[in-house]
């Protein structure tokens, strides 16, 4: 009996060892599979930076490391600079730290620390700042499917370079997002509470609050940063599903309908037009701009003839070569984009 017994202890304890040493030697392929797929990517991103990328922009991720073992895979930069050479715009930001899990390598989440500064050749230049500015993306087989970015305490200062005007934006909260829709491109974006202003003064009207549900249609390279160089939006159509802008009291403007862009920059399309609290607008265009306030008056007076004296209603406008009709009737011209 007590040899039976001591071999069966001794059975166990080779059990024990064996699963230990295959524990053991999985750990030491997972890390090394780990640490080889790090080294890859660094390699790969390395590449990718200084250029090897659809739009040949090249950037720099200062004191770069890829960590996150054992069960993430990430990216950290202490400052983030790119430069796009073809349409002359420079860019530089804070800290970025970027995770993957490692089951699900295709799912990427990163942020990105305040402040950004972004120059254009074009002469004007953009300081940003934000409280947070987080982001995810998903990629597939095909390349990448779809992205969204959230910004809080978002404060952008635009200035131009000819005359040293500045703009400023402020908005505690802005969303985008872009999904592939076969070859085309989705996009909605949000923001809350916006306010804009000439720096240094109150601003002219009331915070707003607008959100845009659009396709644009064969755009959807643009998620892999492909296309013509210099294209842009010229030459390109979309459908506006939803646009509204609502500055609170009743004031709410909806627009909708298909829209193109021409190779010079001018719009065309059909839209619907819908517009609630029009004597709420008035008022405030009024105060707003009372050098137009005749303007304003009369435009609000046609409005509400249009609806048959009511404070709200829609009409279909044509844009053509960025020439705005109502029925038959121009009503104002549109600049190129």
């Amino acid at each position: 009996m007590a040899t039976s017994s001591e071999e069966n202890r001794s059975v166990a304890t080779l059990k024990v060892v064996r699963l230990g040493i295959a524990v053991v030697l999985c750990i030491l392929v997972y890390s090394g599979l780990w640490y080889g797929a790090a080294g890859a990517l660094r390699d790969k991103l390395t590449a990718v930076l200084s250029g090897a990328n659809p739009a040949a922009i090249t950037a720099e991720c200062d004191d770069m490391q890829v960590g996150g073992f054992p069960f993430r895979v990430g990216v950290t930069c202490s400052r983030l600079s790119v430069d796009d050479h073809f349409h002359g715009l420079s860019a530089s930001f804070g800290a970025f730290r970027s995770a993957a899990q490692v089951y699900a390598p295709g799912h990427v989440v990163w942020e990105l620390d305040s402040p950004g500064q972004v120059r254009s050749a074009l002469g004007f230049s953009l300081a940003l700042e934000w409280q947070a500015l987080r982001s995810s993306l998903n990629a597939g087989l095909s390349g990448l499917d779809r992205t969204s970015l959230e910004a809080t305490g978002l404060q952008v200062l635009l200035t131009t370079l000819v005359d040293g005007a500045t703009i400023e934006t402020t908005a505690p909260h802005a969303e985008a997002h872009l999904r592939r829709s076969g070859e085309d491109l989705d996009i909605a974006l949000l923001s809350r509470d916006a306010v804009v202003s000439v720096r240094g003064q109150t601003s002219l009207l009331p915070p707003v609050s607008s959100s845009l549900d659009m396709t644009l249609v064969g755009k959807a390279k643009y998620l892999e940063l492909k296309g013509d160089r210099g294209e842009g939006l010229y030459g390109s159509e979309g459908e506006i599903r939803r646009l509204v802008a609502d500055m609170g009291g009743g004031r709410v403007v909806t627009i909708s309908g298909p829209i193109s862009v021409g190779d010079d920059g001018m719009l065309s399309g059909r839209l619907r037009f819908e517009i609630e609290g029009i004597a709420a607008w008035r008022d405030t265009l009024n105060a707003a701009f009372p050098e137009e306030k005749d303007s304003i008056d009369s435009a609000a007076n046609v409005l509400k003839a249009l609806f048959g004296g009511q404070d709200k209603g829609g009409a279909d406008l044509r844009l053509t070569n960025g020439v705005v009709s109502l029925g038959i009737i121009p009503i104002g011209v549109l600049p190129p984009l």
